[in-house]
């Protein structure tokens, strides 16, 4: 609770009107200068990059072997920050997490060869959002992992704007109550409801399934049972993963990794 409390009070005194300074930009020297202060001497200052907020930087250094970190500092150097950025407004986005990405400072995640796994992927009768000619994005997912509802409201977005082709396949690990959730989705998606799909999702089912459509059980069953199966096969130990490029990837992504994973593999594709 300290903790919290400082960096609020040091957010406090940087948004203060007439607080700023128009002081010159924060650069590796100066970052590496001020972590010396405070008698750290082995960490490689990587780059400097501005933040949404006046006379705050951000910066990223290499730590040792190959962890990589970033802080926050003030352009006078008096204050600095350890922990995230979180931009509110667009659903608490790590910023400094998404500014280390997009600029290289953070690696990509490797990711693992589908050749490697020798396993079918099979998505006939998968729920399937997008245009075809995107860029395919496959989530093995469980309706109550808080994880997967994330990592879906971030792709979701990206199949309105047309940059992917989302498809949608189940691994439970949250026992009978996710099943339950997942056939009345896929009820939904029979029935072509595709919003009511999602509205239902990212609910948990709090919204409710409309009465009175029969949905095909038989199917929905052995959809869930062949996911499971895949999941399994594939390894998979929990909640999201996703094939990008013919690659399996482990764990929470965000729009940020997904788009460069997407254009990596373009590059690639091109080469």
């Amino acid at each position: 609770m300290r903790k919290v409390l400082l960096w609020v009070v040091t957010v406090a005194i940087l948004l203060a009107p007439g607080m700023g300074h128009a002081a010159a930009k924060i650069n590796t020297a100066t970052a590496t200068q001020a972590l010396k202060q405070l008698g750290v001497s082995n960490v490689e200052v990587l780059g400097v990059e501005p933040s949404p907020i006046k006379d705050l930087w951000m910066v990223y250094v290499k730590l040792g072997g190959k962890r990589m970190g970033a802080f926050l500092l003030s352009s006078d150097s008096k204050y600095l920050i350890t922990g995230k950025l979180l931009d509110l407004s667009a659903g608490g986005k790590d910023l400094t997490f998404a500014t280390g990405i997009e600029k290289g400072y953070f690696p990509l995640p490797q990711g693992k060869s589908l050749k490697e796994s020798n396993v079918d992927i099979n998505t006939t009768g998968s729920p399937a959002f997008g245009t075809a000619k995107a860029p395919k994005v496959i989530v093995y997912f469980d309706p109550l992992c808080p994880y997967c509802l994330r990592e879906l409201k971030e792709l979701k977005p990206m199949v309105d704007e047309g940059k992917i082709l989302l498809i949608l396949k189940y691994f439970i690990v949250h026992g009978e109550e996710a099943r339950a959730l997942a056939k009345n989705a896929l009820c939904l998606y029979q029935q072509g409801e595709k919003e009511a799909f999602w509205s239902y999702l990212f609910s948990q089912g709090k919204l409710g399934v409309p009465q009175g459509k029969k949905c095909d059980e038989g199917q929905i069953e052995l959809l869930l049972t062949r996911d499971g199966e895949e999941a399994k096969k594939l390894g998979l130990r929990g909640t999201p993963a996703s094939i990008i490029n013919d690659k399996l990837y482990s764990g929470y992504l965000g729009r940020t990794i997904i788009e460069k994973l997407l254009l990596t593999g373009k590059i690639a594709k091109g080469k």
